[in-house]
């Protein structure tokens, strides 16, 4: 029924063709949505010059247009506390959210209260495995993903305290646990997968915690075949994908340009063909990422695919 509406599907080129599916639909019925806040976005911008103009600018102030600053400190503070009983399918995830918040507070500019941050400290030092690395919680086993993450956060944080939190020796270990010395990649854990976010998140890791005295060498133990395995990652599309053979995907190509540039290897990828199949994964009108090709545009992947850009200018201007 909705393809006799005459509304042309354009974001995903499908003008005149008479066979809409549900991805190039929801596509068609977002496009009309964003559409329609940038013009209401854009009225309310408007000086009409008369007694209208005042109240035009506060329109524009509420609009979608402009970042509310303080709902979304006030909604992060709240959830740094405590969050609702849904989110108990993230227990393994409350490093992420320990970082995802407190990211967001300091690109925000908000200074983290110091009895908070320690608060945060503390929580995270009970996610720390003895044997190295961090779990997604209290008890849980060690992973990257978290320990990137509560690395992450950490650094963030930034204090005195902060920076005793981590074992740099039983970091080390987990680090070189997680090798896979057979394909040159990073494990997500022992015995786990081994994919570009491996390479990513441990390299990341030991850059921020400077835990291998070689790291700046090509020739260290924890860069040695990261290149090559993600090199062999890169898909006929250009963009990375996981592991060898699969499809590109947003969230493993930003992890696949960063490890090869935390190497200093970013050459060994067809970066031309990567830019290229980046600037296409953008959505026309509503400006976001999607994370795969024919895929729709969201948040996650605005914030990897968005992330690769400023590496490959790095890797342009080295």
């Amino acid at each position: 029924a909705r393809a006799e509406t005459g509304f042309a599907m354009d974001g995903f080129g499908m003008e005149g063709l008479g066979f809409p599916t549900e991805t190039t639909t929801a596509q068609w019925e977002l496009e009309l949505t964003a559409r329609g806040i940038y013009g209401d976005a854009v009225a309310a911008g408007l000086d009409g010059g008369d007694e209208s103009s005042n109240e035009a600018a506060r329109d524009w102030a509420t609009s979608g247009a402009v970042l509310q600053r303080e709902a979304h400190v006030g909604y992060l503070l709240k959830s740094l506390r405590r969050l609702s009983a849904g989110h108990v399918v993230l227990d393994a995830s409350r490093c992420w959210l320990c970082y995802w918040i407190v990211h967001s507070l300091a690109l925000l500019g908000y200074v983290l209260p110091e009895e908070l941050g320690n608060d945060v400290v503390a929580f995270l030092s009970l996610c720390q495995s003895n044997e190295g690395g961090f779990g997604g919680g209290p008890g849980q086993a060690s992973h990257l993903a978290p320990t990137y993450a509560a690395v992450c956060c950490l650094a963030t944080i930034a204090t005195d305290a902060a920076t005793q939190v981590v074992d740099k020796k039983t970091m080390r270990e987990f680090l070189m646990q997680c090798k896979d010395q057979n394909r040159g990649g990073f494990k997500m854990h022992a015995g786990g997968e081994t994919d570009v976010r491996g390479c990513f998140t441990a390299l990341a890791v030991a850059h921020l915690l400077r835990i291998d005295s070689e790291l700046n060498s090509r020739d260290s133990e924890l860069k040695r075949g990261v290149p090559s395995f993600v090199k062999r990652c890169q898909t006929h599309e250009g963009g990375i994908a996981g592991e060898p053979y699969a499809e590109a995907h947003g969230g493993y190509s930003f992890c696949g340009l960063a490890a090869v540039t935390l190497c200093g290897e970013a050459h060994v990828l067809d970066l031309n063909e990567l830019t290229r199949w980046l600037a296409h994964r953008q959505g026309t009108a509503e400006g976001g990422f999607s994370g795969r090709t024919n895929k729709l545009v969201d948040g996650c992947y605005s914030f990897w695919q968005g992330g690769a850009f400023p590496l490959l200018r790095l890797v342009h201007d080295l």
